[in-house]
């Protein structure tokens, strides 16, 4: 029997987590639940232990954001013997079926070192659009308007709220990197996985509900939040070759030509700044992630 360790980050959660507990515990494939609770000072974990005692609870004392505390839960579970780690979202839950499905699937395709379910709304009436660059992979479109699904699909993104993460790949790629507060983790993530080679899965016959963000504001307000974010993974990303000096020489000059042209420089300031305040760490990283070993665990 293979070692399952489910890590949810949870954060002011709670009208999730009655979904999302019990989607857990009813698995048709036993798994071990571990909570990193990343809001100090709620009742959240107090809730969690009372209605789920079966859950193991990892308390922080701050809130790490996405990447660092989920970063706890892979190092507690490598360190109790963990054969996968599935990564799900707070405001996710599984199908009865799902983490067996997955297995399953893996079983047959090793080359692949990390695989997702289908992702759909938490009315689950929609597919997650944040799937593939938008769901563009068109093989995939393909077969599921012939109705000739295979069991997996190469695909280049899908979004961290649900994936399943062999063994291997922790102790090839480690986890995510502590640059990154929340928002692109999981883009940093996949162009780790693209330049050592591993290939990402969609598992279309497994499924996870999402009742993510993209529910909750409209299409443009989640663009423009991820638009706004600070994109450390961009400059962390191993795959350009493009070097930190670079990058900090087109923010200035953009700055320069759009304050001579009386334009605003906001967002190009604020690129310019991000690179000149963590230039040394972002080369750091970038050195790290080149290697094969437990970034970051």
């Amino acid at each position: 029997m293979k070692k399952v360790f489910v890590i949810v980050v949870t954060y002011n959660g709670k009208r999730w987590y009655d979904k999302c507990f019990t989607s857990l515990r009813v698995s048709s494939f036993p798994v071990q639940t571990v909570v990193v609770d990343n809001s100090p000072g709620s009742d959240d974990s107090d809730y969690i232990k009372t209605k789920f005692p079966e859950v193991h609870i990892i308390k922080t004392n701050e809130n790490l954001g996405f990447g660092r505390a989920n970063n706890l839960g892979m190092r507690y579970a490598l360190d109790n013997g963990c054969d996968y780690v599935f990564l799900l979202n707070q405001d996710a839950w599984i199908e009865q079926d799902t983490i067996e499905r997955l297995l399953s699937i893996h079983e047959k395709h090793h080359e692949y070192g990390l695989i997702s379910p289908m992702q759909t709304n938490g009315r689950g009436d929609s597919l997650n659009f944040l799937i593939d660059d938008g769901n563009r992979n068109i093989t995939l479109l393909n077969d599921m308007y012939f109705q000739r699904l295979n069991d997996i699909y190469t695909i280049t993104y899908v979004n961290a709220a649900a994936w399943l993460l062999p063994r291997d790949t922790l102790e090839t790629i480690g986890g995510f990197c502590p640059l990154i507060y929340h928002y692109g983790e999981d883009d940093d993530y996949l162009n780790r996985l693209h330049y050592h080679g591993i290939l990402v899965g969609l598992v279309p016959s497994a499924r996870v509900s999402h009742d993510n963000m993209g529910e909750r504001l409209s299409n443009s307000q989640c663009l423009y939040e991820r638009a706004n974010r600070e994109n450390i993974d961009v400059f962390l990303n191993i795959n350009n070759n493009k070097s930190i000096k670079s990058w900090r020489r087109y923010y200035l000059w953009k700055c320069i030509t759009r304050v001579l042209r009386h334009k605003s420089i906001t967002q190009y300031k604020k690129q310019y700044q991000i690179l000149r305040t963590n230039h040394g760490k972002i080369e750091k990283c970038r050195a790290a992630h080149k290697l094969k070993q437990a970034n970051w665990l």
